[in-house]
């Protein structure tokens, strides 16, 4: 019994540590998407807000909603991004 409480609580202490890892990686929304490592880091993250105001300007601020994260994608690749994910 306390082998499976103990392998219970285990689980459970890495999947909350998974996605706060992942929460803490994303940095536009829901949504940050790798590109090339070859690209300038800061050009791309400031390109990265450029487009995040662009999309929101046209749709709401909602970044997880499936539309906006194309138009996000979209623009990115307009700037000329390959985008790995």
């Amino acid at each position: 019994m306390r082998t499976t409480l103990f392998l219970a609580s285990l689980v459970l202490l890495q999947g909350c540590s998974v996605s706060s890892a992942l929460r803490a990686s994303q940095t536009v929304g829901d949504y940050s998407p790798l590109t090339l490592t070859s690209v300038d880091p800061e050009n791309y993250n400031k390109d990265k807000q450029e487009c995040i105001k662009q999309v929101q300007k046209q749709v709401d601020n909602n970044m997880s909603v499936n539309y906006n994260i194309m138009k996000f994608r979209e623009c990115l690749i307009q700037k000329g991004y390959v985008l790995l994910s």
